[in-house]
């Protein structure tokens, strides 16, 4: 990096092909233009590039190296204002102002030779920094005097604007602070969310580097109140890390506008993604399985995954929708690229103006008639892209085993009936809107409800509450009507005849599987009331049937949801050390329950009200359907969004609670009870402890680990969840929190919130890392999580994880649901997979066994690069 920077050499025009000449000697041929030239022509590569090193191994470290290495050093007055710009001096200067200008002429790295006792030498060196004029734009003749403008100065300085995203500024402090010497800098912070002025122009040649946001930088750059500090220097070195997200081709955006405001001699990208095409191979070795009982050899990793590439190229060359794809993706990144070169690196020929030899990136780079031009790319991309290969950085560091597996559960019962459910809205859809029209969910007019619907299904794999007992009976009703109807009348608009006997047993299935959910009275429970079903044993008898969810009839295990066992669980904590723990229990579940029940009442009562209303406001232009064109109702409830329960992003059980101890054994067996509904799912899992205080006694009692052994509630305990995934993930945490730290990935604001509160319950501290935080509040979290040992859980949205955040600290990674985009997953899990690991990492992917998720991994498992970008589309 410090090579291109200070010696950047001459590149023969990557325009040009050298050929053997037919009289003897070499020519240069423009294969686009036909031209054929005698003698080459030669341009300087960028002062900068691309620093696109492997995910996780250490571009802040090389970024800081570079600029430790070259502390002091001066930018040089660009050529075209470096004509007559020797100042003359009023008076004659003295010995040390004549030296210092001396020096920064010579642009001296003085900076790194001073000490601290030479204050009257380092002022001079400061006050006499070289300066250059910008003369001002040429004006029209005008007969009128007009007033001439002097220019603009600009002064030169040795500092390096670091450009980061607002949530990587605390981890540039991390690594500053872990790796560089505490004097070796003078750094200048400025954050969008912090109060400070950017210093006055004579303050800012104090500082070797200025790190600030990319929202600071565009507020700083285009405000119209007033004109940045930054506009009056010319830096040596900009450094934009996760850069390429400014970059665009053919438009501008805010952050590109204020980049094009500044001047500096020295320009570097800081991402290992410049764009969604140009993956290193890391991105599939980090999602690759491991196989049980093995280490995979890296290199042979490699070797392997680069053949099937190689396979891959193949196959796509021989179908046309795939090729049609893959180039389509390669032209958006291409365009990427083209940003980059252009309007930030300023690389020739591609950025010369028009008039000057100027360059069409589109029309030697980008592809034509689906033909590559790789010589005029190749040649781009090694004067650009820095990066190490895998067997070089092997012989220095050695990061520790990833392991890699995927865990097949088998669904729970209540699992079973959240999909069965999906599927019955699917059918029901299809055969009575004779898939045809608007009415067919995948009609192409309906792709946003398709892509929400598609979401809703990947997240019911964990949990789902989202149906409701009156839209499955509608949706049952409509079935049966739609059967009818064809019966009576044997024909329809598209097919004569009778109703086909695949629909016909569609529907008869799809009213089987609704009459089997509505005799579920927990699934009832669970859907009226939006709760985690939790399944508790040897509950006190007395209190059992006034805390139980299903109002019909108690059940065994007993049958509550997390809030309510969340509120049994607070009267217990506040009751601890009474002669009776349990004293008061059933009154509480009795008024819990009555003002549970006349909330959802009240609820129903006003969404009635509302549909009402609306009805009666409706347009008379609006026509009623015909009883054959009637559609399931519940395909407006699978593509809603599901609604946030909840806000909180941090664990409210406190830092110095009592030692939980949990069993853990069969850890590796959990799946979760339902005796009454579902013998298949009787599966042994571990026991956390029983009710118990995750408080300080008021009586300031020293904390025990357990309810007396003559009390009711000592044998009390949580047997599982209505969630397979969620009982496996939390014998695993119990299991592990204790001696690792775990990150957790999700999806949908609503998982993280049920995961949330099962880890309430086990008195386990959390947080969670979602994109409605603030940046502050991110860089936060991430911070408490790697340095301190309170917080063992790290809860993060898998799309939140993709720009280059450290969370060394985490050796344990859960994907509770697949993730369907192989380079969001391994940037995932590269956040803990990086340098400054010293455990193994573990990542375990939750799937339930033979259901439509699995069936998607498999086919994702098969798909090629190209197939899933046009997957994402």
């Amino acid at each position: 990096m410090i090579k291109r920077e200070a010696e950047p050499i001459q590149a023969l025009d990557p325009r040009l092909e050298e050929i053997d000449c037919p009289v003897g000697g070499k020519s240069f041929y423009d294969g686009t233009t036909g031209l054929l030239f005698r003698h080459p022509r030669h341009y300087d590569e960028a002062r900068g590039g691309i620093l696109a090193e492997t995910m996780g191994l250490g571009k802040t470290l090389i970024c800081l190296a570079v600029v430790l290495a070259t502390k002091g050093h001066w930018p040089q007055i660009p050529p075209e204002y470096s004509v007559n710009q020797q100042s003359t001096r009023s008076e004659v200067g003295s010995l040390v102002q004549m030296a210092a200008v001396a020096a920064n002429r010579e642009r001296i790295p003085w900076k790194g030779y001073l000490s601290q006792d030479l204050d009257r030498c380092r002022t001079a060196l400061e006050q006499n920094a070289i300066t250059y004029i910008i003369p001002p734009p040429e004006t029209r003749r005008s007969r009128r005097p007009t007033t001439v403008s002097p220019g603009k100065t600009i002064r030169t300085c040795a500092a390096t604007l670091i450009v980061v995203p607002p949530n990587l500024i605390s981890h540039w402090k991390t690594e500053i602070a872990a790796h560089v010497e505490k004097d070796a800098f003078n750094i200048l912070y400025l954050d969008d969310g912090e109060a400070i002025w950017t210093p006055l122009t004579s303050n800012l040649l104090l500082y070797d580097i200025i790190l600030m946001s990319k929202t600071r930088l565009v507020e700083e750059m285009l405000s119209c109140s007033f004109n940045s500090p930054l506009e009056d220097f010319h830096f040596l070195r900009i450094i934009v890390d996760e850069g390429h997200n400014f970059s665009t081709f053919g438009r501008t955006n805010n952050a590109v506008s204020a980049l094009a405001k500044l001047r500096v001699e020295r320009r570097w990208i800081v991402s290992g993604t410049p764009s969604a095409g140009l993956l290193g191979v890391e991105a599939s070795t980090a999602i690759q399985e491991t196989l049980e009982g093995t280490v995979d050899n890296d290199s042979r990793l490699i070797r392997d995954i680069l053949e099937d590439r190689r396979s891959s190229g193949f196959e796509i060359a021989s179908n046309i929708n795939v090729r049609k794809s893959a180039l389509q993706q390669e032209l958006k990144d291409l365009e990427k690229l083209g940003s980059i070169s252009m309007d930030f690196l300023n690389l020739k020929p591609w950025s010369n103006k028009r008039g000057n030899d100027a360059a069409s990136w589109k029309q030697y780079i980008m592809p034509a008639d689906g033909k590559r031009k790789p010589k005029s790319l190749a040649s781009v991309l090694e004067s650009l892209v820095v990066r190490h290969r895998i067997e070089d950085i092997e012989k220095d560091i050695k990061l520790p085993p990833l392991h890699n597996r995927t865990v097949y559960l088998e669904p729970a019962w209540h699992d079973k009936l959240s999909l069965n459910l999906f599927i019955l809205n699917l059918a029901v859809n299809a055969v009575t809107s004779e898939r045809v029209d608007q009415d067919y969910m995948f009609n192409f007019k309906n792709r946003a409800s398709l892509n929400q619907l598609v979401t809703n299904l990947r997240h019911s794999g964990f949990y789902w509450t989202g149906f409701t007992k009156d839209e499955v009976t509608k949706s049952i009703d409509v079935s049966r009507k739609y059967m009818e109807h064809k019966m009576l009348s044997g024909k329809s608009e598209h097919e004569s005849g009778e109703l086909r006997e695949g629909d016909f047993n569609f529907l008869l299935r799809a009213i089987q599987v609704g009459e089997n959910i509505l005799a579920t009275p927990s699934w009832v429970a669970f859907s009226a009331a939006h709760e985690l079903g939790l399944y508790i044993e040897d509950f006190p008898d007395d209190a059992r049937e006034a805390w139980s969810l299903c109002q019909d009839e108690p059940s065994y295990p007993l049958i509550m949801g997390a809030s309510q066992v969340t509120r049994a669980q607070h009267h217990v904590d506040t009751h601890l050390y009474a002669s009776d723990p349990a004293s008061g229990l059933a009154a509480l579940g009795k008024s819990t329950m009555e003002k549970l029940w006349q909330s959802l009442q009240s609820e129903i009562s006003k969404s009635e009200e509302e549909l009402d209303h609306d009805h009666h406001q409706r347009s008379p232009m609006i026509k009623k359907r015909s009883p054959q064109k009637s559609k399931s109702v519940l395909i407006s409830t699978s593509i809603q969004k599901p609604v946030t329960m909840n806000k909180r992003t941090i664990s409210r059980v406190k830092a110095n609670s009592s030692t939980r101890k949990h069993s853990t054994a069969n850890s590796n067996e959990a799946t979760l009870k339902d005796k009454n509904y579902a013998a298949e799912e009787q599966k042994k899992v571990s026991k956390p402890p029983a009710l118990k205080s995750a408080m300080k006694s008021a009586l300031k009692k020293p904390p025990v680990d357990s309810i007396d052994s003559s009390s009711v509630l000592s044998k009390t305990r949580l047997s599982g969840t209505a969630s397979a995934k969620l009982s496996y993930l939390l014998d695993r945490v119990i299991s592990l929190h204790a001696s690792e730290k775990i990150l957790i990935f999700y999806e949908g604001d609503n998982i993280a919130y049920y995961v949330a509160q099962a880890l309430e319950l086990l008195g386990i501290q959390y947080l969670i890392y979602t994109g409605s935080l603030s940046a502050e509040r991110k860089s936060a979290y991430i911070a408490t999580f790697n340095a301190t040992e309170t917080f063992r859980i790290l809860l993060m949205d898998v799309h939140q994880a993709a720009h280059g955040l450290h969370i060394a600290a985490a050796s344990r990674v859960f994907f509770v649901n697949p993730v369907w985009q192989p380079a969001v997953e391994a940037q995932a899990i590269k956040r803990a997979h990086r340098i400054g690991q010293t455990k193994p990492v573990y990542v375990e992917t939750l799937v339930l066994k033979d259901t439509l998720e699995d069936q998607m991994l498999k086919r994702r498992k098969n798909m090629t690069v190209q197939e899933h970008h046009k997957a994402e589309k």
